[in-house]
């Protein structure tokens, strides 16, 4: 074990730790009295004389002891110094088909201004229509190089850049690039929107045109099953919405663009081809004791039955909606809903003035499958909550540093003062900002020092949620975690271990709040750590929404304004994109469970929707009514969209109960289409072996040679141009990678700047070690010498 203080080190420190002991025993020793004497007077003036000299040697010895263990637990002293290392450059050339719109022979240029001042090699990582960029720069990194890129930063296959990038700056190698423009012009078009939809829905389609380079006019042209949808005309990118309400079977989108300029380079993408498949409307059951203004809405998109009980066999519904159902009327059903859900259904449960509180709910079979347990609705005190804010000060969010420090004084600002609140900072280490006490002794401390805060380093999440989880630890109480970062990297193994150090938090009982910040922010990463955190994910607006949960409520005697419905979690797919504007007039007061999802609240943080799973199936308790009482504003054509997503959450696969059904994905010139298919029997076609996967489950594979739409056993697909032709242009997050791993984006006429980049990067730090033994050796040595001596002196003196 090495202990360092400043420059000086122990290489054994444990040895020098012997000492503690010694000098301890040692103490006792001294004080020893081993002569006998004839009487008490003649002792106690011997131990007067001796004390002085016992102190003396006491000292001594301790002193020579604690030099010898340092000197046995090997001593040095640590030096740095710079040298200048061995300057050179790799140059790295995509040339891919993409980079075909940029100027060529960057790279010639070069080397011919650098090879007569540095060493320089060429090596080309990249041919033809498929862009491995990250292996490229993987199979050519080696530790302390420094590799150039010409490349526009657009990789389709292979490693993922983020993870090449973060492994060059761990081996101490730079990797930058050449700033380039597109000198030849190029425009194409694509379409995103859902796969799959229930008839008589409306969906909507984004049809984006992308142009590289300089502005080429085009006429975009969207047909709908061949009938023309949109005709515009325009010279730039742009997006347009097709929005259609569908029919049941497979529906066909072809965008095309026509009258395209003559700049325009790639003809493969100017059309784009989709397919969606409209499924029938699944059957749901609606059980209710009364008339329900949410009946005939549902009607409206649903095959509903309804029934005023819950009937013997539900093997026919996708679906069941308990519609204010007392508990006495179906807890006799509750094994077969049980099973029911298990085996991969959906249940729906809406409140109401004869359910969940009121329902005789509380206590009963019914609450072990429902992602709630039935309160009292009394407000609990928040004095054994305990909170720590992580902030994430890395170089990466320094964009936004102001907005960033906004947000966590903001958080800070609105929690009860009565919790328990800490705050860590993290880059590429976690730092201690402020120790977890109540917010009331320490609130203004805490905010001063967060606007401090100085941002720079790497984002290492996981280290920052690791020293938060150790920091509650030691407390008992409502534990949880605010992390307040951009979740940007694209790193893999920091994505594995944050979600992991999530996970483990979650395990010891915290909870993972996370708040997103920035116009950059990795959405899919942080919603996944919040979920394995069992905590919610705040995209924007999280100060407000956690104060809902931490905090107490502004003091409004609007009761409009406490009983207003806020969606909290909009990461979930029944709130995600969604908006709602919703009062209710009433509640049934109930407690989410630990592993349910809390989506929406009152602004008091009354539970109103949770959702969970249960067994192979997804249940959703809604705490207010259907709308004939308490939830009326729940009926309008906008906020009704969260209970239709509700029921379609709860539905799930549209396909499951199907004897035969068929599944493709639209896929491209260079992948393989995956057919998969659900029958009695082995399915046949002249061009598909199929293999069996499952029971009465089937797979296929297909190589498509060109674009347009394919059918195989009635099921429709689409091919498109390969994914080369979809990203033209220079890769604005490849530039944003290089830049955050201490690379540098060059202008290739900056051939000073290369050089001066490249020499100071090759500088090394050399650490040399010094062997420090033999001066605590000498001092243990004199002062042993030192107390012979004084010993004689004394014994001299007394014989005189």
């Amino acid at each position: 074990m090495v202990f360092c203080m400043s420059k000086f080190c122990l290489r054994y420190a444990y040895v020098a730790l012997f000492a503690i002991p010694f000098i301890i025993g040692l103490y006792f020793v001294v004080r020893l009295n081993l002569i006998n004497f004839f009487n008490r007077a003649d002792q106690v003036s011997y131990e007067k004389e001796k004390k002085e000299q016992r102190l003396y040697f006491f000292i001594i010895r301790s002193l020579i002891f604690a030099l010898v263990l340092t000197a046995i637990a090997s001593p040095f002293l640590l030096e740095t110094r710079t040298v200048k290392g061995n300057p050179r450059i790799t140059i790295l050339v995509d040339n891919s088909t993409s980079l075909n719109l940029f100027e060529s022979g960057i790279e010639k240029y070069l080397v011919s201004k650098l090879k007569n001042k540095i060493p320089v090699s060429v090596r080309h990582i990249v041919f033809g229509d498929k862009s491995a960029i990250g292996d490229g720069i993987l199979n050519n990194l080696e530790r302390d190089e420094n590799v150039l890129v010409v490349t526009d930063g657009n990789s389709n296959e292979g490693k993922l850049l983020g993870d090449v990038m973060l492994l060059a700056s761990s081996l101490n190698a730079t990797v930058s690039t050449i700033a380039m423009e597109p000198i030849k012009s190029d425009v194409g078009v694509e379409v995103i929107g859902p796969s799959e939809a229930i008839r008589d829905t409306e969906e909507a389609f984004i049809v984006n045109v992308n142009n590289a380079g300089k502005n080429v006019p085009y006429t975009l042209e969207v047909k709908f099953d061949d009938e023309i949808a949109i005709a515009k005309s325009d010279d730039k990118s742009n997006s347009f919405t097709l929005s259609k309400r569908l029919s049941e079977g497979y529906h066909k989108i072809t965008a095309e663009l026509l009258n395209v300029g003559d700049d325009d380079y790639f003809k493969q993408n100017n059309k784009y081809y989709k397919t969606v498949k409209v499924v029938a409307r699944p059957r749901v059951l609606f059980v209710s004791e009364k008339n329900s203004p949410l009946k005939s809405e549902l009607e409206k998109i649903y095959d509903l039955t309804t029934a005023s009980t819950v009937p013997g066999d539900l093997s026919s519904y996708m679906a069941v909606i308990l519609n204010d159902v007392s508990a006495n009327k179906f807890l006799p059903y509750m094994n077969s809903l049980s099973d029911y859900v298990s085996d991969g259904n959906g249940l729906f449960v809406i409140g109401g003035q004869n359910s969940y509180d009121r329902g005789g709910y509380k206590g009963t079979f019914i609450e072990t499958l429902l992602p709630i347990k039935v309160g009292t609705g009394e407000e609990s005190e928040k004095s054994d909550v305990y909170i720590v804010i992580v902030i994430d000060i890395s170089h990466g969010t320094a964009d936004y540093v102001n907005i960033e420090k906004a947000q966590a004084v903001s958080i800070i600002d609105g929690l009860d003062k009565k919790n328990n609140v800490g705050v860590i900072a993290f880059n590429t280490v976690p730092y201690k900002v402020a120790a977890i006490k109540p917010l009331s002794e320490h609130k203004k401390e805490a905010i001063d020092k967060v606007s401090r805060l100085v941002f720079d380093g790497q984002s290492f999440f996981n280290l920052g949620v690791d020293a938060a989880n150790k920091m509650l630890r030691s407390v008992s109480g409502g534990k949880n975690i605010i992390l307040i970062t951009d979740g940007k990297t694209t790193y893999n193994k920091l994505m594995d271990n944050t979600l992991e150090s999530a996970r483990q938090a979650a395990a010891r009982g915290i909870k993972v709040y996370v708040a997103g910040v920035g116009d950059k922010r990795n959405d899919d990463f942080l919603t996944h750590a919040a979920t394995l955190g069992e905590g919610i994910y705040f995209p924007v607006d999280a100060s407000n929404k956690l104060k809902i949960i931490f905090g107490e409520p502004e003091s409004k005697e609007d009761k409009d304004y406490l009983n207003k419905l806020v969606l909290l979690d909009t990461t979930h797919f029944i709130t995600f994109n969604r908006t709602l504007n919703v009062v209710v007039s009433g509640y049934n007061y109930v407690i989410p469970k630990s592993a349910a999802r809390m989506l929406i609240t009152t602004n008091k943080n009354i539970p109103i929707m949770v959702a969970w799973r249960f067994g192979l199936g997804r249940v959703v308790s809604l705490a207010t009514d259907d709308g004939s009482k308490w939830g009326g504003e729940f009926l309008n054509k906008e906020n009704s969209k969260v209970i239709t997503r509700t029921i379609n959450w709860v539905i799930g696969d549209l396909s499951r109960k199907k004897n035969f059904d068929v599944s493709i994905k639209d896929s491209t010139l260079d992948d393989t289409m995956f057919i998969s298919v659900v029958s009695d029997t082995l399915p046949q076609h002249e061009k598909l072996d199929f293999v069996k996967s499952d029971v009465n489950f089937y797979n296929s594979k297909f190589d498509p040679a060109r674009t347009g739409f394919y059918n195989f056993l009635g099921a429709d697909a689409a091919v498109n141009y390969k994914d080369e032709f979809r990203d033209l242009g220079v890769n604005e997050e490849f530039i944003e990678l290089v830049e955050q791993t201490q690379g540098e984006v060059f202008d290739k006429e900056n051939i000073d700047g290369i050089l001066e980049f490249v020499k100071e990067k090759s500088k090394r730090i050399k650490i040399d070690t010094t062997e420090f033994k033999w001066p605590f050796l000498i001092a243990a040595l004199i002062l042993f010498l030192g107390e012979i001596g004084l010993r004689r002196l004394w014994e001299n003196k007394g014989h005189r």
